[in-house]
């Protein structure tokens, strides 16, 4: 079990169609890797982060603490060539 030492990872992704996929991770590498997968199966030009979290033990219901963002990605845009 993850004991929130140092923080956990949200990703979020989304695109311009409003389609989306987010999550919490213990592991910054998983979070990167559930990120990329999410953009993948959006539409070219979709964004995403991963941002660092820690648990708010002081709020009366369960919720998380943003902090920075450790990566941005875009997936890449196709064109189709006419010819």
């Amino acid at each position: 079990m993850h004991q929130d030492i140092d923080g956990f990872y949200s990703w979020a992704a989304s695109d311009q169609y409003g389609r989306g996929a987010c999550g919490i991770t213990g592991e910054a590498e998983q979070a990167a890797a559930l990120l990329r997968q999410a953009l993948e199966s959006l539409a070219p030009g979709a964004t995403g982060s991963v941002q660092l979290v820690h648990l708010d033990r002081y709020a009366s219901n369960p919720s998380y603490i943003y902090g920075a963002i450790v990566l941005r990605l875009r997936s890449a845009t196709t064109t189709v060539a006419n010819g």
